[in-house]
This record gives structure tokens, C-alpha cells and sequence, in this order.
């Protein structure tokens, strides 16, 4: 049976990312309440880092690990060369089918998806089973993201890394529903980001309350990050995407 009529779930996901999220569970009866704790915005790259873009065409692979930089890859791309083409001779691993399918909006399918939403497993499988010694390698992040695949691919491959995107924590942030959870009037808040959960600390007023929150994760990376505020979350999602993360909620509220 399920038990998710009438939460107050609260999402403090990027703004763009809310919809998808709260659709689900609200047509289940729950009470979504958007609560963003990190906004993205394009990054400013340096002149090397754009001489590398309008050289594009000597790159062996493109490699990302999200839509965001895939989104904002192919905007700067557009800006610097005014077009977003790519020769067919350019191969492209990206992590997640989600990733997978916002490449499609430009016209390209990638060549390698790994299933795993882990960056470790995802430069091991690069490393060892889809590019070859000393391929030239353009790797697009976000400036928050670790150095987990270039240290990995370091000394095998030639690869070059832009943060072509930045998250930071939103100018403005809903006071009222930060009182919600300090009264907890509040069932659940969900965090997808280690980030995200470090822009909540810094804006929670009662550091009394800490420990009394009740979380959930989307993986494994946010909850490490939860945990070292001495929280412990109600639960951690096993798939680190939107559909675990539900899942993970329906399977906690039907107990």
C-alpha cells in the first residue's frame, strides 16, 4: 500500500530539474514544495579554453557526465564558431540515458552510455574497455565536479578538462519554507547534490536542528556529504537519478 497521500515533500533540486520530479509524486496525492538550494548558470572560460573549442574537430572524444554539460557545451560551442557541428569522425561517451537522450536534441547519439552514475566506475570503464592509449580526450563538467576521471584517464590519455557550466547557491531563497522545516511542518526533504546540502547549511538558522532533519538522498556522494554535518538520512536512493530517487520515496512510504 502506499502512504505518500498528503506529504509534504520538499525538493531542493535546480528549479529546472523540479517539474519532473514533483509530477510523479503529486499525481500520487503528495504536497511538492520547490525549494532550490543550487542554480546553474554558464561558465566564463579563458582564451586557451576557447581555442580549444574552435579547435574541436582535432578531438579524438567528447565525454560527459550530465545534460547540464551537454546543454552548455553546445552553447558555447554555437558562440564561439556560430554552429554546433561535429565531425562524425568525434566520438562521445556521456554517464546515465538521461544524459544520453538531451545529446540526441543536438543531433548526435552517443557512442559509449555507462549505466553507472558513479564517475570511479565510469573512468574504469572508459579506461578499460571504450578508448584507446593516447586518445585526445575533452572532458565538460561543471566547476563543482571532482577530478575522479582525469586522475583516473591521467597518463593514459591526452585529456583536457572545461567546466563549461558553474552551480552556486540561488540569490534568492524562500524564507517561509525554511521555516516550514525548522517548525517541522514538513514530512521529507530530498537533496541531489552535496552542494545543495552545503547551501541549506548555510541558510538553516536553527544549527540546533540539524541533526533533527528528516532526509533523503539521491546517492551515495550527497549522503557522505549529509553525514559529515552529523546527519543521518532516512534513506540513500540505489539508482542515482530521478526515477531512483521516487522509487526510493514510494518504497519508504509504504511501509
Amino acid at each position: 500500500m502506499n502512504n505518500i497521500k498528503d506529504k509534504i515533500i520538499i525538493s531542493t533540486q535546480p528549479e529546472e530539474n523540479f517539474t519532473e520530479f514533483a509530477k510523479p509524486l503529486e499525481v500520487l496525492g503528495a504536497k511538492v514544495i520547490n525549494l532550490p538550494m543550487i542554480s546553474v548558470k554558464e561558465s566564463v572560460i579563458s582564451e586557451q579554453e576557447s581555442v580549444v573549442l574552435k579547435n574541436i574537430q582535432t578531438v579524438d572524444w567528447l565525454i560527459f557526465t550530465s545534460k547540464n554539460g551537454i546543454i552548455y557545451f553546445f552553447k558555447k560551442l554555437e558562440t564561439l564558431t556560430g554552429n554546433i557541428n561535429i565531425s562524425k569522425n568525434i566520438n562521445i561517451a556521456v554517464i546515465g540515458q538521461k544524459t544520453g537522450k538531451e545529446l540526441e536534441k543536438y543531433g548526435k547519439v552517443a557512442d559509449y552510455i555507462s549505466k553507472s552514475n558513479l564517475a570511479e566506475t565510469f573512468a574504469t570503464e572508459l579506461k578499460n574497455n571504450v578508448i584507446t592509449k593516447n586518445s585526445k580526450i575533452l572532458l565538460l563538467l561543471g566547476n563543482l565536479a571532482g577530478n575522479t576521471i582525469e586522475n583516473k584517464l591521467e597518463g593514459f590519455a591526452n585529456i583536457t578538462r572545461i567546466n563549461c557550466y558553474e552551480t552556486y547557491k540561488p540569490d534568492y531563497i524562500d524564507k517561509h519554507y525554511l521555516e516550514i522545516i525548522n517548525n517541522a511542518q514538513y514530512d521529507i526533504i530530498i537533496f541531489t547534490s552535496s552542494s545543495g546540502f552545503h547551501n541549506f547549511v548555510e541558510v538553516f538558522n536553527s544549527k540546533e536542528n540539524l541533526k533533527k532533519l528528516k532526509i533523503g538522498s539521491i546517492g551515495k556522494s550527497t549522503t557522505k556529504a549529509i553525514e559529515e554535518y552529523g546527519v543521518k538520512p532516512l534513506f540513500t536512493a540505489q539508482q542515482s537519478n530521478t526515477e531512483g530517487l521516487i522509487s526510493e520515496i514510494l518504497k519508504y512510504y509504504s511501509n
